[in-house]
């Protein structure tokens, strides 16, 4: 089992988490009158909103000195999706 204070415990947690609240956002819908379903975030907008959740853990781990490792895999994983998001949205045109 990973201990709690692991780089690879924090990355682990940086990119379940963001994962799971992209899925989420993209259940999301907005149902209009006619009765199309509308996605209530768009796309890019969905990938942000679940990269940000990651500011939560962060913010409360890196408060406590116990656990600064697995605030630094948190940022890590937030680093890492920040740069496929960037890369997808000015190369890929997502």
């Amino acid at each position: 089992m990973l201990n709690r204070n692991s780089l690879a415990f924090g990355a682990s947690i940086g990119a379940l988490l963001p994962l799971a609240f992209y899925l989420l956002f993209q259940e999301v819908v907005l149902v209009e009158r006619n009765g199309l379903q509308v996605p209530l975030f768009d796309q890019p907008t969905s990938l942000v909103l679940a990269l940000a959740v990651n500011i939560l853990p962060f913010s409360r781990l890196m408060k406590n000195e116990r656990y600064e490792q697995t605030g630094k895999g948190i940022l890590l994983s937030t680093f890492l999706y920040a740069a496929v998001f960037v890369f997808l949205k000015f190369f890929k045109e997502i």
